[in-house]
């Protein structure tokens, strides 16, 4: 994931034409935050990984689901305590990443 270009996704779905807006959460300690995940579609390349998304941000963005895997085409992120700042282009975020964060 990350910066690489994913594979040609099979079936892409768009869930919602309206911009959404959801919390980072985590079900465990870890980690500070998430890196932006590559567009799933392959629509739009990451542009970079800056302001990526710490614990307790909000993102908006657009819902999709890719190869049955629910995903948000983020456009703004607001860190905790901040305003919000535009997403770089093709920052994603998985609604589910490895039972550890999630999207609400």
């Amino acid at each position: 994931m990350g910066n690489k270009a994913p594979s040609k996704p099979k079936e892409i779905r768009m869930l919602s034409e309206d911009i959404q807006e959801v919390s980072l959460l985590k079900r465990h300690s870890g980690c500070t935050g998430m890196f932006w995940r590559a567009d799933p579609t392959g629509q739009t390349k990451l542009a970079n990984n800056n302001n990526w998304p710490r614990d307790g941000s909000k993102l908006r963005g657009k819902v999709v689901e890719v190869d049955g895997a629910k995903w948000l085409l983020a456009t703004e992120v607001r860190q905790e305590g901040k305003d919000w700042v535009k997403a770089p282009a093709g920052a994603a975020m998985p609604f589910e990443y490895n039972n550890h964060y999630y999207l609400e």
